[in-house]
């Protein structure tokens, strides 16, 4: 099993090519594309990526996400 750092990295790399594919998603279709990775992981490290300013992350209503890429991107 990965190290918990490491294993954030490849997730985190994996988000961000994603996203910088698709542009913006709501966080269930960002969840079908990390099948190997839990809830919990992915909606953490887009947490993390939204408090690093990587992404932006917006609460549609209650328990809807939307994920964009920062307008700088």
């Amino acid at each position: 099993m990965a190290h918990a750092s490491s294993l954030r990295t490849e997730l985190g790399d994996h988000v961000l090519r994603i996203m910088r594919r698709k542009r913006t998603c709501d966080l269930d279709e960002l969840l079908g594309e990390c099948a190997s990775y839990t809830w919990t992981q992915v909606f953490l490290e887009v947490d993390r990526l939204s408090r690093s300013g990587d992404l932006r992350l917006l609460c549609k209503k209650a328990g809807e996400y939307s994920i964009t890429l920062p307008r700088a991107a």
